[in-house]
């Protein structure tokens, strides 16, 4: 496991992680709100409507109110749920773009030289969007369960953030290994896939619960934006973004890393490690 680790950083070396993952996070900010509204309409034409807001609002009500979390969560969900389908069709142009950026950041790592980007993020992003019903009334169900199962006490609240973990994780990892084979050049195989996408999406479920613990707390972030509240939680909700979209690079890159092991982690590299050489 240590020569992956260092495998993994000698392949990073030379590449702004922070630039790509900023660039990344630029596109998310455009195209993640309507993915998510995507998500919750097409999650209510299965469920209905109601079903589905009422999920979501269990869900919200999990969250800390501080910072407005609980707010935009509702929301979110009043708007999704109530789009009307003219709305949901001008919504898959702008969360298309989520998945170009991913695409470019992706061949930026990429040893292979690729054209057409614009069109592999684009169809895999609809693809996300055919799959996010299933992935959103799962998760949205297990935290229906979770309120009805679990107590307020502290043994509870233990066993509650354990679950929840475990169900962002079975959620995101799909969706990682999606992303990893269907919008990269280098279309690693089922292996290396499980064990990034499996590593990959529990870094980001961990990172989600950091943050609303952090939302939890209650720090007074408007002081920095003269008192505008919404700008610095928007600006928190951006640094995380960023955050885990580091975190989904350095993934795709241990998944190359294991797709040059064969996908076996603790064996030595049997072919090169198909990630570009950047200058140091």
């Amino acid at each position: 496991m240590r020569a992956l680790v260092s495998d993994v950083a000698r392949a990073t070396r030379g590449h702004d992680m922070a630039l790509y993952a900023a660039a990344v996070t630029f596109y998310a900010t455009v195209g993640l709100v309507p993915l998510l509204l995507l998500a919750l309409f097409l999650a209510g034409q299965v469920m209905g409507e109601s079903m589905v807001r009422s999920l979501a609002d269990e869900l919200a009500a999990l969250l800390p109110d501080e910072l407005g979390a609980r707010e935009a969560a509702q929301f979110l969900a009043q708007a999704g749920t109530s789009m009307s389908p003219l709305a949901a069709l001008a919504a898959l142009l702008p969360a298309s773009l989520y998945g170009e950026g991913l695409v470019r950041a992706f061949d930026r790592l990429s040893e292979r030289e690729t054209r057409r980007r614009s069109r592999r993020g684009r169809l895999g992003s609809l693809v996300v969007v055919a799959m996010s019903p299933v992935l959103l009334l799962g998760g949205l169900s297990a935290a229906r369960a979770l309120t009805e199962v679990l107590g307020d006490s502290v043994l509870d609240r233990v066993l509650g953030t354990y679950f929840a973990f475990l169900v962002l994780w079975l959620t995101i990892s799909p969706v990682l290994a999606f992303a990893y084979r269907g919008l990269s050049i280098e279309r690693p195989g089922r292996r290396a896939l499980l064990w990034g996408a499996a590593g990959t999406g529990s870094f980001l479920a961990g990172t989600c619960l950091g943050f609303v613990l952090f939302l939890s707390l209650g720090i007074d972030l408007g002081g920095a934006y003269g008192g505008a509240r919404h700008l610095a939680t928007g600006a928190a909700c951006v640094g995380w973004l960023f955050v885990l979209h580091v975190v989904v690079l350095v993934g795709y890159v241990a998944t190359l890393c294991l797709e040059a092991r064969q996908g076996h982690p603790l064996r030595p590299p049997v072919t090169p490690v198909r990630v570009r050489q950047a200058a140091a």
